[in-house]
């Protein structure tokens, strides 16, 4: 994946039912490339979808690695099922994802005001993804 041309795929989609992971998948294809361009590997909402799978950086980089398809990276970092609770506590926090620090929620503030011009709909920075790569579309 060529993340200088293409955008990887939204925070939202899941796959086996856990959001953030193709998108993850996408920056971990594009880092094994040097292709991920201003993306960044290993963000926060990375590694919230690392300490839902049970693993870190490098042993995801290592699933994506060795698998041809996404199936295969599922099936090497879950052994068994999520539990209900872990899964859907993950995906709510994914989907509303906030900053947890006062120098992140400036850096939000800012690139609202940057990408989206303040647009009141953008809720969350998971909203600013999907704006700033023209997926957004939460009704006014």
């Amino acid at each position: 994946m060529d993340l200088t041309k293409n955008f990887p795929r939204s925070p939202r989609e899941k796959l086996g039912g856990v959001a953030m992971l193709p998108r993850t998948i996408d920056k971990a294809r594009a880092k094994l490339t040097d292709d991920l361009g201003e993306y960044i590997y290993d963000c926060p909402m990375d590694r919230a979808l690392f300490a839902t799978l049970g693993c870190d950086a490098d042993q995801f980089l290592e699933a994506v690695r060795v698998s041809p398809a996404d199936g295969d990276v599922l099936g090497l970092l879950v052994q068994g099922r999520i539990p209900d609770d872990k899964l859907t506590a993950h995906n709510e926090r994914i989907e509303q994802w906030h900053p947890s620090s006062p120098a992140g929620w400036e850096h939000y503030k800012e690139d609202l005001l940057r990408i989206a011009n303040n647009d009141p709909r953008v809720k969350s920075r998971t909203d600013l993804i999907d704006f700033e790569e023209g997926r957004f579309s939460r009704a006014k």
